[in-house]
C-alpha cells in the first residue's frame, strides 16, 4: 500500500494563512490599546476618590466614638488632604485638580470639613478631575455621609 494523496503534503500553517491570522491581532490590537489608555485613568481617579470618601468615613466615625470635632482640610498649596485623625496619611492629589465647596456653615475655613460628635458636619462637594473623567463627593450635613458620583462629560 502507498501512502494516499494527503500524505504528499507537509502538515502545518502556510504563509498566506500565518499572514492573515498575524493581520487580525494587529487589527485588534490597534483597536484594543486606546481603550485601555482611557481605563487606566479612570481607575486612578476612582481609587483616588474611594481613598478621600474613606477618610471622610472614618473621620465621622472618629469624631462619634471620641466625642471631639474632627476635620478633612484640603492644602491648595501642596494640592493634598490633611486628616485630623490621629496617625492618617495626607492624601496627596497629584494629578487631579480639586475644587473643594464647603456648606454655609459659620466659622468653617475655606477647604475644611468637619464632623460634629452626633454625626453630622459641616457638609461640603469636593469635585476631583483629571484625564480619567470627573468624580463628585458629596457630604451630607445632616448625616455625614458620602455620595459619589461621576460626572458624565
Amino acid at each position: 500500500m502507498s501512502p494516499g494523496p494527503d500524505h504528499d503534503r507537509a502538515a502545518g500553517f502556510s504563509l498566506i494563512e500565518m499572514l492573515v491570522v498575524l493581520a487580525i491581532v494587529a487589527l485588534a490590537a490597534g483597536l484594543g490599546i486606546p481603550s485601555i489608555r482611557n481605563i487606566v485613568p479612570s481607575q486612578r481617579l476612582t481609587s483616588t476618590a474611594e481613598r478621600v470618601a474613606s477618610e471622610i468615613a472614618l473621620l465621622r466615625t472618629e469624631a462619634q466614638r471620641t466625642g471631639h470635632v474632627t476635620r478633612l482640610v484640603f492644602d491648595g498649596e501642596t494640592n493634598r488632604f490633611v486628616s485630623s485623625r490621629p496617625g492618617a496619611p495626607a492624601l496627596a492629589m497629584a494629578g487631579w485638580s480639586v475644587q473643594f465647596e464647603v456648606g454655609p456653615a459659620r466659622r468653617v475655613q475655606p477647604g475644611e470639613l468637619r464632623f460634629l460628635p452626633d454625626g453630622g458636619c459641616t457638609g461640603a462637594r469636593i469635585t476631583l478631575s483629571g484625564r480619567g473623567g470627573t468624580r463628585i463627593l458629596t457630604v451630607s450635613r445632616a448625616t455625614g455621609f458620602v455620595r459619589q458620583a461621576e460626572a458624565m462629560p
